[in-house]
């Protein structure tokens, strides 16, 4: 008899307390709807969840969704419904389709919020929190469903937080950048400039080769000019007893050859002082380093032989 009696106390003590979560639960879901029919969101929808959590179910999740989305916590309020449809899939209940409805008519209201990272930010040693909760680096650039209103953006650079708050009302979305240094791009080196390195030095010693050249040719043709002249004053002497028209054979040779070579220096003279003016207009209009600019210069030279120019400088 007494064995019996154990028993059966034992089996009643299971089934109080089998049934006093579920009491607990239906008391906080009355005290639920009883809070928010006087529009106490904060505490009504903390009932609902302490109920949820001693008798969880899919009446209980929807009346916490309820309660958020007549709260305005649209994005709370989503993520509830969705928990329901889910078990609601899951135990082939009635009620998915109706929850689901519900969800597509929320849906347009929810803002959306980026935070964005950008391509070269440096993430060493950075914290991201949204609204006090630290979010995933690798989460950052998509779009996450918030509540309407105020929220609060830290970022968190080497233990130097740097924070910000944006408001968002319901259906907007933002995209907001974050504040995280970003790598800078070297700059490119500057190329070394080798000492005493002058790009127009070849062009202005070409100028000179030039001008050299043509000084060169008025010497040849002065020479030859002074020879032919000369030659020409003897064949007029020796050979046309002082007049042209007077020339023997010889003379007539002579002079004629003289007069030849008299004309050819003169083309040669031409040439030659075309090739200096050439060479002195490369020269000059050459660009040159500063240090340069004074480096060709021409003075007066008087000496035991005579008088002249000078003409000198760095080339």
């Amino acid at each position: 008899m007494t064995g019996r009696a154990c028993a059966l106390a034992v089996t009643v003590l299971c089934g109080l307390a089998a049934a006093a979560p579920a009491d607990r639960a239906d008391q906080l879901f009355k005290k639920g709807k009883k809070l928010l029919a006087e529009k106490r969101y904060a505490e009504a929808c903390t009932a609902f969840e302490q109920s949820d959590r001693l008798d969880p179910g899919i009446g209980a999740k929807l009346n916490i969704a309820r309660c958020y989305e007549e709260w305005g916590k649209l994005a709370t309020a989503w993520r509830w419904y969705t928990e329901a449809e889910r078990m609601a899939t899951d135990a082939r209940d009635e009620r998915a389709p109706k929850i689901h409805a519900l969800i597509v008519e929320l849906e347009p209201k929810v803002p959306r919020l980026t935070l964005r990272l950008l391509d070269n930010a440096v993430t060493d040693h950075v914290v991201v929190k949204l609204d006090g909760v630290e979010l995933p680096l690798a989460e950052l650039g998509s779009a996450r469903r918030v509540d309407p209103g105020p929220h609060q953006i830290e970022t968190i650079v080497d233990g130097a937080p740097r924070s910000k708050t944006i408001a968002l009302e319901r259906g907007n979305s933002a995209d907001i950048p974050l504040d995280v240094p970003v790598q800078r791009k070297p700059r490119p080196r500057p190329r070394p400039v080798v000492a005493g390195e002058d790009p127009g030095r070849t062009r202005r010693l070409v100028g000179l080769g030039v001008s050299g050249a043509g000084v060169a040719a008025l010497g040849i043709a002065g020479i030859v000019t002074l020879r032919a002249r000369s030659d020409y004053r003897h064949a007029l002497s020796a050979h046309c007893h002082g007049a042209i028209d007077m020339c023997d054979d010889v003379g007539q040779t002579d002079t004629h050859s003289a007069r030849r070579r008299a004309n050819i220096a003169t083309g040669v003279a031409i040439a030659g002082l075309a090739a200096v003016g050439a060479g002195l207009y490369v020269y000059f209009t050459t660009p040159r380093r500063a240090s340069d600019e004074h480096a060709l210069y021409v003075a007066p030279s008087i000496d035991g032989a005579g008088a002249g120019v000078v003409l000198g400088g760095g080339f």
